[in-house]
């Protein structure tokens, strides 16, 4: 049989029973047939029970002893130790428990209770139920709030308007200044239960005359823009576009006497204002590579904001990085080109073709000093530096042949290549 786990007491008879009781002395009224009594007693003494009992009450009786039911004694429900005689009917939770709602809450009490703890109430489902559902903020509310003069959990229904509640509220608001302005205490028109303030659906739009609240706007307080409690203009704007009517203090601190154009939404855009998406390219310059992480300040002087270079366009590099070409390649007669070695990513990243003047392969692969040996100047070159030839062998070996000379550029022009 299944155990059945709960603390039970069993009021023991005043006289011991005789060792075999027939049907009509058993104490405890019918038994459901087959139930032994080894199911509950053990041999010790009729008062010494089992536990657990193997006595399934759900199956004999329909009823299942659930949560706080299995802690009960049996004779909490049954009259004395006869159990087929109860007190209550399995389904009739008032013949054990008050009714502390006075009769107002309807339908059977397991619609909103449960048999672990009484004040265990699922409060969202119970109130989804009513003419009030519990959405938005009012899922934080605690019951007492709404509830004030019930006691008990009698939970009398109070009025659902939202004025009743947010009375306070719809007095004090000035921007715009509900009372003044009649403005009907039918809250939800405007308002919505997730936030006071928020979710009101004004069509800010047609009152300003084209206006929209978009990006950073939608987020202010009217008080930003309007005087209450009659909602004065703070600004005089001409239109959606015109930032400068509200945000001059801005323009004069970052701009100041730099002749920027008041065409704010050219760099910056409505959700940040600190966020400009200047198009630099517009000027014919792009800022491409490391020259996009460069401050302003690198090629401009404030407050003007006038130029430190003169570029004649956008691969003029040396107008800016003459310093760096004299530098490196000081007077070795390198073009001015910079591009043509230099990247935009990495000023020292050079990717110099040099096979178009001698191929760089094998044991010529070494470092460019190997060579050139004059800092700075590249069109200087020694082949001396790995070839370390005597003279004098040289101009025996090469006797005969002409326009030769012990010379790093008449090696060069016989060969090319480096090869004999």
């Amino acid at each position: 049989m299944k155990p059945l786990r709960m603390a039970l007491t069993l009021a023991c008879l005043s006289a011991p029973l005789p060792l075999a009781v027939g049907a009509q002395e058993n104490p405890h009224g019918p038994l459901p047939r087959g139930l032994d009594c080894s199911s509950c007693h053990t041999a010790n003494g009729w008062c010494e029970l089992k536990n657990p009992l193997q006595f399934d009450h759900e199956k004999s009786t329909g009823f299942p002893l659930t949560g706080r039911h299995a802690a009960v004694t049996c004779t909490q429900c049954h009259l004395g130790p006869r159990y087929d005689e109860v007190q209550v009917a399995a389904t009739d939770c008032a013949g054990c428990h008050a009714d502390v709602h006075q009769g107002r809450m309807q339908g059977a009490c397991t619609r909103c209770h449960n048999t672990r703890a009484f004040q265990e109430v699922a409060a969202v489902a119970v109130h989804a139920r009513t003419g009030f559902p519990l959405t938005g903020s009012h899922l934080q509310a605690p019951c007492e709030s709404c509830h004030q003069s019930d006691r008990g959990g009698a939970f009398a229904p109070p009025p659902t308007e939202c004025v009743s509640c947010h009375r306070d509220a719809y007095l004090n608001a000035r921007m715009p200044d509900h009372a003044a302005a009649g403005f009907p205490t039918d809250c939800q028109q405007c308002h919505a239960t997730l936030t006071w303030p928020g979710g009101v659906p004004f069509d800010h739009v047609s009152v300003s005359g084209g206006f929209s609240l978009v990006g950073a706007h939608a987020m202010l307080r009217c008080q930003n823009c309007h005087i209450p409690p009659d909602g004065t203009l703070r600004f005089a704007a001409a239109g959606q576009d015109d930032c400068i009517a509200c945000h001059q203090t801005q323009y004069a601190a970052e701009h100041g006497s730099g002749g920027f154009p008041t065409t704010c939404l050219d760099c910056h855009n409505v959700d940040t204002w600190g966020d400009a998406t200047f198009d630099h390219s517009r000027l014919g310059f792009a800022l491409l590579g490391a020259h996009a992480q460069l401050p302003c300040a690198n090629c401009h002087v404030g407050p003007d904001n006038a130029l430190r270079f003169t570029p004649s366009g956008q691969n003029d590099c040396v107008a800016c990085h003459q310093a760096q070409y004299t530098s490196t390649h000081g007077s070795s007669g390198f073009p001015t080109t910079c591009a043509d070695c230099h990247n935009v990513n990495d000023w020292g990243d050079a990717s110099f073709d040099h096979s178009s003047f001698f191929p760089l392969s094998g044991n010529h692969s070494a470092s460019c000093v190997t060579c050139h040996t004059t800092s700075g100047s590249y069109a200087t070159f020694t082949c001396f530096q790995c070839h370390e030839h005597r003279q004098a062998a040289m101009d025996d070996k090469h006797r005969g042949e002409s326009g030769y000379s012990y010379d790093s550029n008449a090696c060069l022009r016989c060969h090319p290549n480096g090869r004999s």
